[in-house]
């Protein structure tokens, strides 16, 4: 079985419609989209619309849970600005699609778990070592997948005397293969798809073969002009822009 990594799209559609193409040369049996479809770019509808069409199985992320829960929400600036704008602009469909997703995702029998962030807490970055040991000692799951630090990477533990000894590979280059050893164990962040943030300015995915225990991760590049199009016409703040060229 080979599943399709997708995680913070945050409503880049063209970022996502590169990715699909891309991933549709290497092939895929399933998608796995791992939280944040919606949030900073325009296109969140279209977006959610892309992962029923291929009937994603997945996880909320918390700009989906702010979206659906915005009238108990103060503050937040543009991000609740724009999250609000998309939420006039969902369909029912989509809307029931994305208050339907689980904060975690683990199905009977299976070896692995999704979750936006953490499987300790799906709003918790896991971005360091550390972040990573307590994320491996919160579930039994060998595969962890998860997104929100928007970085492209692999934590692998492998027991050891006096605990997991865990080490991280990043996934910058334009294709990298990762092959888990039978006694160990992965929580893999395929990147984000809409907002790249490791200084490599283009959309992140990956494919988990289920056969060969190992992970495809590309980076892919994609319209940066029709994202700042895009942008222009719903008024959307132009440092949106800036972060995408720049991979933060």
């Amino acid at each position: 079985m080979r599943y399709l990594l997708l995680a913070d799209i945050h409503g880049n559609l063209p970022a996502l419609e590169a990715v699909l193409r891309h991933a549709e040369v290497r092939g895929f049996d399933r998608v796995l989209f791992l939280g944040d479809a919606v949030g900073y770019y325009p296109d969140g509808d279209a977006v959610l619309s892309h992962l029923r069409a291929l009937g994603a199985e997945g996880v909320l992320g918390n700009h989906d849970a702010w979206l659906l829960t915005l009238d108990a929400l103060q503050g937040g600036g543009y991000v609740f600005e724009i999250l609000r704008w998309q939420r006039a602009r969902l369909s029912p469909e989509n809307r029931a699609y994305l208050a339907a997703l689980p904060w975690a995702l683990r199905p009977e029998g299976a070896d692995w778990v999704a979750v936006h962030g953490s499987p300790c807490d799906p709003l918790v970055y896991v971005d360091e070592l550390e972040a990573a040991r307590e994320a491996f000692a919160c579930t039994p799951a060998r595969w962890v997948f998860h997104g929100h630090t928007h970085l492209a990477g692999a934590f692998l533990a492998l027991d050891g005397p006096k605990g997991p000894w865990v080490r991280y590979q990043a996934f910058t280059e334009a294709e990298q293969e990762l092959v888990v050893a039978p006694k160990a164990r992965a929580l893999v962040n395929p990147g984000s798809v809409g907002q790249p943030r490791d200084g490599v300015p283009l959309a992140g995915y990956a494919i988990w073969d289920t056969d060969a225990a190992c992970v495809e991760a590309y980076r892919v590049p994609f319209d940066l002009e029709r994202v700042r199009a895009r942008l222009a016409a719903a008024g959307f703040p132009e440092g949106l822009y800036e972060r995408l060229r720049l991979g933060r």
